[in-house]
């Protein structure tokens, strides 16, 4: 975030404080609860968010030099992510061209993938290098069965995928302008440190709904978070379909003496970016969580999320694994032992009668940003 961009959103903050009130919209807004049950909705949901927008799949730490690579499955796809020799980001299927076993599995170094099946050997640019018992294949060139691929752009230390092969994007043009801001957290310079795939049996735009508001943290984080920030407090702005939410840590009051261009906000904040459509990207005073909220490929009822922990400096003591480790439990505690499950309760209920809509409030403008934007895509995918 730019230090005037700081200065503008440190201003907006200690007016909500002083006002005690937060960013609003005009009305209330109603989401019809069919919207997180419906297996119709859901399949359509699916075909048009999960397939024909691009996808954040990661940050540049991720795929730390050359040879590194991650397998990626969470989005119904198998994908390969490889960092070439010449420091290149590529995406492949995650499938032999011979039988379609998978031909890596996890993350690590690599020059080479090789089938388990039956050791059809791949390069890091996805090319057919070699396959045992050649003979047996002519006719079938090997130069046009490499892994197929998938587009794939690194910019300003996000990794974005296309899952349909082929079908090329203009990330600039996805991003509306939200690019130059997120160029400004250096995120390239951050080190992956750890992942965890949570599943739970709630919609993935429950799941997402977690992060849109602060309302909730003085209630259902009383004894985990409330101490920490203000709550029913943050900023909204939005680049087209995605957004940035900004809560205030208790610490901003530190900021108040000092004149405004020295502030320094970002340890005084917790900046939530929306990558529309399921990746939240949380700047947490000195490091980064990225949330990526997938469906089930089953039902309405589930989900699941990839919460991915990246940080300024490589953990090479005992003692800084054991700071990012404390900050790793304490974020899957909030989530896990308070957010998620009321989310699963708020799940069951949508089939009780109990009501037809669910009610964001004018202090809850990004869930209202957020699905109103879901609904005008699939109506438009419907024709």
């Amino acid at each position: 975030m730019h230090k005037s961009q700081q200065i503008a959103v440190g201003r907006q903050l200690f007016e909500y404080i002083d006002n005690r009130t937060t960013a609003k919209i005009d009305a209330v807004y109603r989401q019809p609860t069919r919207e997180y049950t419906c297996p119709d909705r859901a399949a359509v949901e699916r075909q048009v968010f999960f397939r024909e927008f691009p996808l954040c799949v990661g940050m540049s730490g991720l795929l730390p030099g050359p040879g590194a690579y991650h397998t990626h499955n969470l989005a119904g796809l198998p994908i390969l992510l490889t960092r070439g020799e010449d420091s290149k980001i590529r995406a492949f299927l995650n499938v032999c061209r011979h039988r379609g076993s998978r031909v890596a599995e996890g993350y690590g170094i690599s020059r080479s993938f090789v089938c388990p099946y039956h050791a059809w050997t791949y390069g890091l640019k996805g090319d057919l290098v070699s396959r045992p018992e050649e003979p047996s294949f002519f006719g079938v060139p090997r130069k046009e069965h490499g892994l197929t691929p998938l587009p794939a752009i690194e910019q300003d230390g996000l990794i974005w995928v296309s899952p349909v092969g082929g079908k090329t994007f203009d990330l600039n043009d996805h991003l509306k302008g939200l690019g130059d801001e997120l160029g400004e957290f250096g995120l390239a310079n951050f080190h992956h440190y750890e992942t965890r795939v949570l599943s739970r049996k709630l919609n993935w735009k429950l799941m997402l709904d977690t992060f849109l508001e602060s309302y909730h943290f003085c209630v259902l984080h009383r004894d985990s978070i409330c101490a920490i920030f203000y709550d029913n407090l943050t900023t909204f702005d939005t680049w087209g379909p995605h957004m940035r939410l900004v809560a205030a840590r208790r610490t901003i009051e530190e900021l108040r003496t000092l004149p405004s261009q020295d502030w320094d906000l970002l340890p005084h904040m917790v900046s939530i970016y929306v990558l529309f459509p399921n990746t939240v990207m949380v700047w947490q005073l000195d490091h980064i969580e990225l949330w990526q909220i997938f469906p089930s490929a089953h039902t309405p009822n589930e989900s699941s999320v990839s919460l991915s922990i990246y940080i300024p400096e490589p953990a090479t003591t005992e003692s800084a694994r054991r700071h990012w480790d404390k900050n790793v439990d304490l974020v899957l505690h909030v989530v896990e032992n308070e957010d998620f499950p009321v989310g699963e309760g708020v799940q069951n209920g949508f089939y009780s009668g109990a009501q037809q809509h669910i009610t964001f409030g004018q202090n809850e403008p990004a869930l209202a940003h957020f699905h109103r934007t879901v609904t005008k895509v699939v109506a438009a995918a419907d024709g």
